[in-house]
C-alpha cells in the first residue's frame, strides 16, 4: 500500500494505457482523480467504476485538453500527476486540428495547471518512441536507439508522420515548460503497445494488431514491417515506479523487442492454428531490418518485459472475451450447431472452460451440477455467452445411481470431469475413492443406456499415469503406455492418485464390456485463468507460492493450461480418430524454476527463497506430447498461464499485491 493517504491524478483515464495505471494505482492504495470527456458516459467509465478499490478511492472528473485552466481543480491537492490524455490516430483529415493541437495544448494546459500547485512533486508524461526514431537515421542491426535520440519534427512533417509530429512537438514544448518552471518531470516512451484491454472498446494499437492477425475481418495482407512492441501491463507498471523511485529522472525508452510483424504472425498461428491469418505480404521489398532499442535505463525502474509471446496471446483472448476478434473459422465456430452434449461437475474449474468453449461452437449443454439454484456456483456458467439458449443445468450425485440418465439422455457425447480433487482428507474412501470410482461407473452405466451417444471423453489425470514407482529421471520420457499401480499410491498413501487410478481403471473395463467408444485425458497440474468464484486446488498451489510462503516445496510439477485441457476435450470429440489416452502436459518443471518465472513476471513480489528441505532437487524428465499434438493440442507457455493465473487470482480478490 505504498500509495496510502496520497492523492494522484491520471488525465485521460478511460483510455487504454490508463484504464491499466488506474488499476495499478488504486491496488497500490492511491486515492486517484481520473479526467474523462463525459463522467456519465458509462461506456468509457463502467470499466473504470468496476475496479478494485474505485467505491472507495477514484473519482472521475470532465476535463477537455484544449481549455486552458480546467485542470485546476483536477491537479489541485494531488502529489504526483500522470498526463497520459493524447488522440492516437496515425491518419487525420486535419493533422492540425485532429492531433497536433491537443496533443501540444493539452500538455501545456496540464503543465500550467501543475506549475499553480506546490503540492504537485512530481509529472509523468506519456510520450511515446514516435518522438525518439523518426529522425532519418538509418535504423540497421548494429544500431542501439536509445534516450538521447530524438525525433525531428521538420522529418516527420515532410513524411506527412502526423502522429509523430503530433508527440515530438508535444514532448519538446513540455520540456521547455518544465525546465522554465522547475517542475520535476519524467516522461514515458513506449513503442507499439498491446496486450490485454480494460476498456469495452478498441484502441488504435490493438486494433491495428487485430486487423493484421484477422485476414478474413482486418488486413488481406500482411504488413512487411518492425514494430517496437512492449506490453500495456509493463507501460502502466513503469508509470507508478517513475512516481514512486525518487532517482527517477528525464526519458525512459519502453520496448520488450523490436520484432517483425510477421513474428507476432508466427505466435497467434502456433497457439491458435485456426485463425484465418492473412498469408501474403502488401509488397515485395525485403524485410527491413531489425535494430535494438536500449533497456538499459528502463531496468532502473524495476522493469522486467513481458516476453512477446505471453502480450500476444493476452491480447488475443483479451478480444475474443470482448467480443472483438474470432478466432476460428467459421465451420469450426458451428462445428457444434445441432447438436446436444453433456458435461458432468460442470462448476468446476476445467469444466467451466469446457462448456464455455462448447458454447462458442455453437453446441447446446446440458451441464449437471450439484445443485443448479447454488448462485456461486452457477452464475459463472449462466452469464457464457449462448447459455441463454443453450445451457440447460441438471442436478445430478455422483454416487446416486440413476441420476445421470435424464443429463446424457439425447446427447452426442458425455464428457465426464466431476471428480474431487484434494492431497489431503480424513476420510480417503468418503471423500475422494468413491466418489470418483463409483461416480465414473454411473455416469457410464447412464451412458450405456443412450445409443445416441457416439462417444464419451473422460477427464481422468497424470496421477493415473506416473505413480507407479519407476524412476523418474532426465532420460526418461513417460507416455500413454504407463499407468499408475493402485498397491504402489496405496502404500504411500496417496489418496487422490490412487482414487483416479482405480477410476480409470474400472472406466476401461466398463467401456470395453459394454462396446463403449471412450477416450480418456489425462492433464498434469492444471493453471491458467478461473472462470469460477471459488478456488480450486491446482490455482490454489501457485496461490501458495506468491501468499507469503517461506520455502517452495521439492517438488518437479507437470504443467499444463486449463484453456488447453478444455481444447484437448472438444478434439477429442471432434477428431473421428481419437483413440485411447492422450498425456496433456505442456512443461515439465521444478517447483524453484517456477518461482525464478514468477520473480521474472512480479519483482517486486516476496517469493519463497529455499526449498522446503535440503535433499538433492527432484529430477526433470519428460512427457511426451506426440499423440496430444496430433490430437490438435497447442501448448500454452507456462509463462503465460502463471501470469493469467495470478492476474486472474488478483482479480477475484484472493491475493492482493
Amino acid at each position: 500500500m505504498s500509495g496510502e493517504g496520497k492523492v494522484v491524478c491520471v488525465t485521460g483515464g478511460s483510455g487504454y494505457i490508463a484504464s491499466w495505471l488506474v488499476k495499478f494505482l488504486l491496488q497500490r492504495g492511491y486515492t486517484v482523480k481520473a479526467t474523462v470527456r463525459d463522467p456519465n458516459d458509462q461506456k468509457k467509465t463502467e470499466h473504470l467504476l468496476a475496479l478494485d478499490g474505485a467505491k472507495e478511492r477514484l473519482h472521475l472528473l470532465k476535463a477537455n485538453l484544449v481549455e486552458e485552466g480546467c485542470f485546476d481543480p483536477i491537479v489541485d491537492g494531488c502529489e504526483g500527476v500522470f498526463h497520459v490524455a493524447s488522440p492516437v490516430f496515425l491518419a487525420a483529415n486535419d493533422p492540425k486540428a485532429d492531433l497536433i493541437e491537443p496533443a501540444v495544448k493539452g500538455t501545456l494546459n496540464v503543465l500550467k495547471s501543475c506549475a499553480k500547485f506546490p503540492s504537485v512533486k512530481r509529472v509523468i508524461l506519456t510520450s511515446s518512441m514516435a518522438t525518439v526514431a523518426f529522425n532519418g537515421k538509418p535504423l540497421t542491426p548494429d544500431v542501439v536507439v536509445d534516450e538521447t535520440w530524438f525525433s525531428d519534427p521538420v522529418f516527420c512533417e515532410s513524411k506527412k508522420l502526423w502522429y509523430m509530429a503530433s508527440k515530438t512537438l508535444a514532448e519538446e514544448a513540455a520540456w521547455k515548460f518544465a525546465k522554465e518552471k522547475g517542475i520535476d518531470m519524467i516522461t514515458i516512451n513506449p513503442g507499439f503497445v498491446i496486450g490485454p484491454l480494460l476498456q469495452p472498446t478498441l484502441n488504435t494499437s490493438v486494433e491495428l494488431f487485430r486487423n493484421h492477425i484477422n485476414g478474413t475481418q482486418g488486413a488481406p495482407t500482411l504488413p512487411s514491417e518492425i514494430y517496437r512492441y512492449v506490453d500495456v501491463r509493463d507501460v502502466a507498471y513503469a508509470h507508478v515506479q517513475a512516481l514512486e523511485i525518487p532517482s527517477a529522472s528525464g526519458r525512459y525508452c519502453l520496448v520488450g523487442i523490436v520484432a517483425h510483424f510477421s513474428d507476432t504472425v508466427k505466435i497467434a498461428h502456433e497457439h491458435y492454428p485456426t485463425l484465418p491469418l492473412p498469408e501474403k505480404y502488401a509488397d515485395d521489398k525485403p524485410f527491413a531490418p531489425n535494430y535494438v532499442v536500449s533497456k538499459e535505463k528502463a531496468k532502473t525502474l524495476g522493469l522486467d518485459f513481458t516476453p512477446l509471446e505471453v502480450s500476444v496471446k493476452d491480447t488475443i483472448e483479451s478480444l475474443k472475451e470482448k467480443g472483438l476478434l474470432n478466432t476460428k473459422n467459421q465451420s469450426e465456430r458451428m462445428s457444434g450447431e445441432g447438436k446436444v452434449v453433456s458435461v458432468t461437475g460442470a462448476s468446476g474449474y476445467i469444466a467451466s472452460w469446457l462448456v464455455k468453449f462448447l458454447l462458442e461452437r455453437g453446441y447446446t449443454v446440458k451441464a449437471s451440477v450439484r445443485d443448479p439454484n447454488d448462485a456461486k456456483k452457477t452464475e459463472h456458467l449462466l452469464a457464457l455467452d449462448g447459455a441463454k439458449e443453450r445451457l440447460h443445468l441438471f442436478k445430478a450425485d455422483l454416487l446416486d445411481e440413476g441420476s445421470f440418465d435424464p443429463v446424457v439422455e439425447g446427447c452426442e457425447c458425455v464428457f465426464h470431469t466431476a471428480s474431487p480433487f484434494y492431497f489431503t482428507v480424513n476420510d480417503p474412501r468418503a471423500e475422494l475413492i468413491d466418489p470418483a470410482l463409483k461416480g465414473t461407473l454411473n455416469v457410464l452405466r447412464s451412458c450405456s443406456k443412450v445409443p445416441s451417444i457416439k462417444r464419451v471423453v473422460i477427464t481422468s489425470s497424470m496421477a493415473a499415469v506416473v505413480y507407479n514407482g519407476k524412476s523418474l529421471a532426465p532420460d526418461v520420457i513417460v507416455d500413454e503406455t504407463w499407468f499408475s499401480d493402485p498397491d504402489f499410491c496405496e502404500k504411500l498413501k496417496f489418496w487422490y492418485m490412487l482414487s483416479k487410478t482405480l477410476a480409470e481403471e474400472a472406466a476401461w473395463k466398463f467401456t470395453k464390456e459394454n462396446g463403449i467408444d471412450m477416450v480418456s485425458l489425462n492433464p498434469g497440474l492444471v493453471v491458467g485463468p478461473l472462470l469460477q468464484p471459488t478456488l480450486n486446488t491446482s490455482a490454489e498451489s501457485v496461490l501458495n507460492l506468491i501468499n507469503g510462503a517461506k520455502s517452495y516445496p521439492n517438488t518437479t510439477y507437470r504443467w499444463v493450461d486449463v484453456r488447453d485441457v478444455a481444447n484437448a476435450h472438444i478434439y477429442a470429440l471432434e477428431n473421428p480418430s481419437a483413440v485411447g489416452r492422450y498425456c496433456l502436459v505442456g512443461t515439465v518443471i521444478h517447483s524453484s524454476e517456477v518461482v525464478k518465472i514468477l520473480s521474472k513476471l512480479y519483482p517486486d513480489l516476496t517469493l519463497p527463497e529455499q526449498c522446503a528441505d535440503d535433499e538433492p532437487p527432484m529430477p526433470k524428465y519428460e512427457v511426451s506430447k506426440e499423440r496430444a499434438e496430433n490430437l490438435g493440442v497447442k501448448y500454452t507457455p507456462l509463462e503465460a498461464s502463471l501470469k493469467d493465473t495470478i492476474e486472474s487470482l488478483k482479480e477475484k480478490n484472493f491475493v492482493s499485491f
